[in-house]
């Protein structure tokens, strides 16, 4: 097992695209008054000019504004929202839009380490996804790799877990079912792996009964 805070985000980035290629952003002066996680987030992530993230997007500092007693910071293409209290800045919250919200088992410091990496497995030059893969056969697709012990998170729905190498990052969570109530389907998973590497993930598809869409493609 990975213990998160093992895991040097800098190196990690560097690693995956590349050394910096952008000075660091000053952030503005209204941003002091955000937590010291998010800041040295938005300073990181500024000195690439590759998009680090294209599931989700991060709320520019000067975005961010507490409303409802909670300062959303990050959002999905849907209705989910992460956001922090100014009251416990350390603490991670999530939501969706004119709903409730749920406290994560993830510190914000965590929780943003989590988020780099589930980003990186769909945000690779190459890419293999699956949406139904037989519980039994992790054990081989996730050979190379370790599990990282994140706290978890609910999106796109709980029980997701990310797994690493060097230069191998995956996620893997509940498969769906096929029809509604689209509950998760019993002893199937959703597994998507990404490499800046393409020969490092040529052993997957040495792994017969799978059928794994290819940054993109279905093969």
């Amino acid at each position: 097992m990975i213990d998160p805070p093992s895991i040097d985000l800098p190196r990690f980035l560097a690693n995956w695209y590349g050394s910096p290629d952008a000075p660091p952003s000053r952030l503005p002066d209204s941003a002091a008054w955000l937590p010291e996680p998010l800041k040295e987030w938005h300073e990181l992530s500024s000195q690439w000019t590759t998009p680090l993230m294209t599931l989700k997007r991060m709320r520019a500092p000067e975005e961010i504004a507490v409303k409802g007693g909670k300062a959303i910071f990050m959002a999905d293409p849907g209705d989910a929202v992460w956001a922090f209290d100014p009251d416990s800045p350390m603490d991670v919250y999530e939501g969706e839009l004119y709903e409730g919200w749920e406290k994560s088992t993830e510190s914000l410091s965590e929780f943003l380490i989590h988020n780099a990496l589930n980003e990186a497995a769909y945000n690779a030059t190459s890419r293999r996804a699956c949406d139904e893969v037989a519980e039994s056969r992790l054990d081989d697709i996730l050979a190379p790799m370790t599990e990282v012990t994140f706290g978890g998170w609910r999106w796109p729905r709980p029980g997701h877990r990310v797994f690493m190498s060097d230069a191998l990052v995956a996620s893997v969570g509940p498969a769906l079912e096929d029809q509604a109530p689209w509950g998760n389907r019993p002893g199937y998973v959703q597994v998507q792996i990404g490499s800046n590497d393409p020969a490092l993930l040529a052993y997957l598809d040495e792994l017969g009964g799978l059928r794994w869409m290819r940054s993109g493609r279905i093969e």
